[in-house]
């Protein structure tokens, strides 16, 4: 189990879990800290003639982040350990760290180091996750009914709404229409929508995703009487 104490690591040792496993049932011990780069932001600058200095422009677009792991492997057989190793850390899926039991990444790939063997029975390999450049709160996973309130960064909701016919999200006064059969689930992050079954719907909606988008503060959703909306809040920290 990863400590549920999210300030410090505790005596039990540091820790991660990923895909729901833990990194010592898997035989490894992190020697230090992960070492976790932070985002860049893209900027681009141009130069009018006759002004002094550059202008720059945000094109609000961040890089991805890396997290890495060094392991310390003390075993009867090494070479055990790290097959199951490549089967665990391999494809995406999430990431926590035990001093911060509450959040995780998203990982999009995994690298794995060269193994190096520094006795029969000890080894070091490192791990770098690649991961979206956010750390997630857990409870934002949760659906709600609404959302007056975003007390973490800037958030990208799923949106899910039930009902017949059409009808009008309203998020801090930007509009979405959309065009109901029974269901429909708008993911503003990815910018996609579509049905329960996996149908893709995209041309039933109208409007731009990113006025879905929830700043931190004071938030109003609103939808129109007669559906049902239910709120994934995507909740986190930009990393």
């Amino acid at each position: 189990m990863i400590c549920t104490q999210n300030t410090k690591p505790c005596g039990c040792g540091y820790d991660i879990q990923y895909n729901n496993t833990v990194g010592k049932d898997m035989g490894v011990i992190l020697y230090d800290y992960p070492t976790i780069t932070s985002s860049k932001k893209s900027f681009t600058s141009y130069a009018i003639p006759g002004r002094q200095g550059e202008l720059v422009s945000d094109d609000e677009s961040s890089s991805n982040i890396t997290i890495t792991c060094n392991f310390t492997i003390l075993a009867e057989d090494v070479n055990a350990v790290i097959r199951n190793l490549r089967r665990w850390l391999t494809g995406t899926g999430e990431l926590i760290l035990s001093d911060s039991p509450y959040c995780y990444y998203e990982v999009l790939s995994i690298q794995l180091g060269d193994l190096e063997r520094i006795l029969n029975h000890y080894a070091k390999i490192s791990a770098v996750f690649t991961c979206t450049p956010y750390e997630f709160e857990r409870e934002g996973k949760k659906p709600r009914s609404n959302i007056d309130y975003n007390a973490y960064d800037l958030c990208k909701p799923t949106y899910q709404i039930t009902g017949e016919g059409v009808c009008t999200l309203t998020v801090n006064g930007k509009a979405m229409t959309a065009n109901i059969g029974q269901n429909l689930t708008i993911d503003s992050r990815k910018m996609l929508a579509y049905r329960a079954d996996g149908t893709l719907m995209n041309t039933s909606v109208t409007g731009r995703y990113e006025d879905l988008w929830i700043p931190h503060g004071d938030c109003e959703i609103s939808i129109t009487s007669g559906f049902t909306l239910q709120i994934i809040p995507n909740w986190g920290y930009e990393a």
